[in-house]
Order: C-alpha cells, then sequence, then structure tokens
C-alpha cells in the first residue's frame, strides 16, 4: 500500500512539473492564434494522459479508485488555490487597493497561470463565470489521467501476458 501511495504521488508530482512546464510555454504563444492555442490545451491532455499511462503500466495492481485518487492528488493543489480564490472574492469586501492587488498576485496569478494552457477550451465560454470553467478544466485533468492510467494498466496486463505466454512455450 505504501509503495503504490508513493507511485501515485511521484507521478503526480511529475505530471504538475511537466504541467508548469507547457504553462511556461503557454505564455510564450501568440493568444491570437486559435489553432496555437487549441494545440497547446491538446497537448496539455495528451501529457495528462501520459503520465497516467506510466502511472497504470507502474501499479498494474491498482483499482480504479487509486487512479481517481491519483487525478484527485494531481489537481489537489491547484483545487486549493481554486477554492480560496473562489471564497475569497465571494466573502472579502471593502478591501483597499493593496489588499486586493495582494490577494490577487497570491491567488489569483497562480489560478491563471495554472490554466494558461486551457485558454482555447475557456474561449468557446466568454459569458460564463471564469471560476466554473477552471473547475471544468480541473475535472478534464482528472478525466485524462484517469484514462491513462486505465489505459496504461490494461496494456501492461496484456504485457505480461504475452511474456508469460512466451515462458510457457
Amino acid at each position: 500500500m505504501k509503495d503504490k501511495m508513493n507511485i501515485i504521488l511521484k507521478w503526480a508530482v511529475i505530471g504538475n512539473l511537466v504541467h508548469l512546464l507547457v504553462a511556461g510555454l503557454n505564455t510564450l504563444i501568440n493568444k491570437e492564434s486559435t489553432g496555437l492555442m487549441l494545440l497547446m490545451t491538446v497537448l496539455t491532455l495528451l501529457v495528462w494522459t501520459f503520465i497516467g499511462f506510466k502511472l497504470g503500466g507502474e501499479v498494474v495492481k491498482g483499482k480504479e479508485t487509486d487512479f481517481l485518487l491519483f487525478g484527485f492528488l494531481c489537481i489537489l493543489p491547484m483545487l486549493l488555490f481554486n477554492l480560496s480564490a473562489q471564497v475569497l472574492q465571494g466573502t472579502v469586501e471593502g478591501l483597499t487597493t493593496i489588499q486586493n492587488y495582494n490577494l490577487f498576485y497570491f491567488l489569483g496569478a497562480p489560478v491563471l497561470f495554472w490554466n494558461n494552457p486551457f485558454y482555447s477550451i475557456m474561449n468557446l465560454f466568454p459569458e460564463s463565470n471564469i471560476y466554473i470553467q477552471m473547475n471544468i478544466n480541473l475535472m478534464l485533468v482528472v478525466l485524462f489521467s484517469f484514462l491513462g492510467a486505465y489505459i496504461g494498466k490494461g496494456f501492461r496486463i496484456q504485457q505480461l501476458r504475452k511474456s508469460k505466454k512466451k515462458q510457457l512455450n
């Protein structure tokens, strides 16, 4: 159990680091180019699928709940930032300009940076609530990392069966 959790945490951290690299690359592209923004979104989702695939291949005895836990751990840091920003925006009133400035740079900037690769999806619904869009982005990461882990587990089981079959022959 401890080994499985360590592997899950390892891949969640690697996934977040790679996501931050993709988000950093996304700041360098032209936001007017819809195709390029869509390409960055697809790259981000492929990265999360690949990270899940690698986890699924490493944790063959993992259950679906382990893969959901993995998806949740992948988004946990950003989920905390997102929820904090949502709660504080709705409850804190009467702040001075410098307090609003500090609140934005402490909570808002990391949230916007992490969601940077998803701008092509967010631009589809310009009139909707920004926090709903960001929560959808988080759920996309959970979905794609879960699917990747599930596919990776199936692929690894198939490899193990083939190697076992070869050993028997």
